[in-house]
């Protein structure tokens, strides 16, 4: 999914990658976590987080698109492999300044519908979901190793397609926003943010997603 959203970013924006320095690889436990942060001038930032443990049988593969200059939702991609089951998660949450337009919100629900097929994967109830928008996909079947690049380049068209549409706004004001969400994360919990409190500790966790996988300070 990494490779396939630079590239698709690429085509109309400057992508930059960041120096995370000793954060770019963490390990712990047996677990290793592979960090990447990306400028993506006109738009906001992109992070990756790549993680492996029990020598592989378990891997996870995230991508944030966290934009601050447009008005569009926060735009999370998980792929998780474990104990031979497949689980993809293409979630979408509200750090809005200002209501999403019907049209974009219509698009992404055509995406959905397009993978209704699929086996819902249950989160449980969560403190976010009030602000997690209804066209997330939540899915678990092992046809989804061959299917995530396909599912996350059409939710991917949806969102540029908001994109275009989508307002500039005060990068401030935005990061602001993010932020509310991210401290919402390490008060309430969120599955990777307790898992890397639990082995780092929270000042790195912290420094790891306020300021390289959300770009929020």
């Amino acid at each position: 999914m990494k490779e396939l959203i630079l590239s698709e970013l690429g085509r109309e924006y400057t992508v930059k990658e960041r120096d995370l320095g000793k954060y770019r690889v963490l390990k712990k436990s047996g677990m290793t976590f592979r960090i990447s942060s990306y400028d993506v001038e006109g738009l906001g930032s992109m992070s990756t987080i790549d993680m492996k443990a029990m020598l592989g049988l378990m891997q996870m593969e995230s991508v944030i698109l966290t934009a601050e200059e447009k008005d569009l939702p926060l735009f999370s991609m998980d792929f998780i492999k474990a104990a031979g089951k497949c689980t993809l998660l293409e979630e979408f949450y509200d750090t809005m300044l200002s209501p999403i337009d019907t049209e974009s919100q219509d698009g992404y629900r055509l995406v959905k519908a397009r993978y209704a097929y699929l086996q819902k994967y249950e989160t449980g109830s969560r403190w976010y979901d009030s602000i997690r928008y209804d066209f997330t996909l939540g899915a678990t079947d092992k046809s989804l190793k061959e299917m995530k690049e396909e599912i996350t380049a059409s939710y991917f068209a949806a969102y540029r397609e908001n994109a275009g549409r989508a307002p500039a706004v005060d990068p401030v004001l935005k990061k602001a926003k993010t932020a509310e969400y991210v401290d919402g994360l390490f008060s309430n919990g969120g599955p990777a943010v307790d898992q890397f409190k639990k082995l780092f500790g929270e000042e790195t966790s912290r420094e790891v997603f306020e300021r390289f996988v959300f770009s929020c300070r």
